[in-house]
């Protein structure tokens, strides 16, 4: 049974040099992963494959950053989950960055369900849940004060944090893995990986840096 999902959403940063740079930096870390930690790393689509090569020899996931609402046909530019699913066991959908309407993200969540890819759906404004909650999903709360914008961080008090997450799990199932999303990084993940009703973190800028990336795993062992 797994514990915790720790999630590296790399959104459009990473070339090929560097994907394979993390990779380098990160090799040395894979002896400390637990096996109760989900892993998950989500690049872009290009190097979605050389993440997969890693995860064969890893207890590391690969997830889609987003899949296409269309499924399959003359969609130019659009990569379907059928297309993913062998390489990718998760995608992430309803990412606050790409700003879409909640029945959007509920199709491609039944996309995703349908080709047998978990959903990682994201959502900052609780409301949302009864419409984009299904069984088989994660859900990832991204916490609208405390995502960072142009790198500059914003605080939250975690206590906060809790009394929303609280109020969520009114809404959805404790069985029902519910991680956060909110500027994680190295300095806040103590305090985080304390949260009880949580199930793990979506980390964003913060995962780019292997080092860095590994002490957020380390919070959860």
């Amino acid at each position: 049974m797994i514990n915790k999902y720790i999630v590296a959403n790399w959104k459009e940063n990473m070339g090929f040099e560097d994907t394979i740079s993390w990779v380098d930096g990160f090799s040395g870390f894979l002896k400390f992963l637990s096996p109760e930690n989900e892993i998950i790393i989500a690049p872009s689509f290009p190097f979605i494959p050389v993440i997969y090569e890693l995860s064969k020899k890893s207890m590391l996931k690969v997830a889609a950053q987003d899949i296409s609402l269309k499924e399959k046909g003359a969609n130019t530019g659009e990569t379907g989950a059928f297309q993913v699913k062998e390489f990718c066991k998760y995608a992430i959908i309803g990412h606050s960055e790409r700003k879409e309407d909640v029945n959007v993200v509920a199709a491609k969540r039944d996309i995703c369900l349908k080709e047998k890819i978990t959903p990682i759906i994201c959502f900052t404004n609780p409301e949302d849940l009864v419409r984009l909650h299904k069984e088989g999903v994660i859900m990832a709360w991204e916490n609208p004060v405390n995502i960072s914008k142009n790198g500059v961080y914003n605080a939250e008090d975690p206590s906060k944090i809790v009394l929303i997450v609280n109020e969520i799990r009114k809404i959805i199932s404790s069985n029902t893995p519910l991680i956060y999303g909110g500027s994680v990084n190295e300095n806040n993940i103590e305090h985080i990986a304390k949260i009880t009703n949580l199930n793990g973190v979506l980390v964003g800028n913060a995962s780019l840096d292997p080092k860095t990336f590994a002490d957020i795993i380390r919070a959860y062992n």
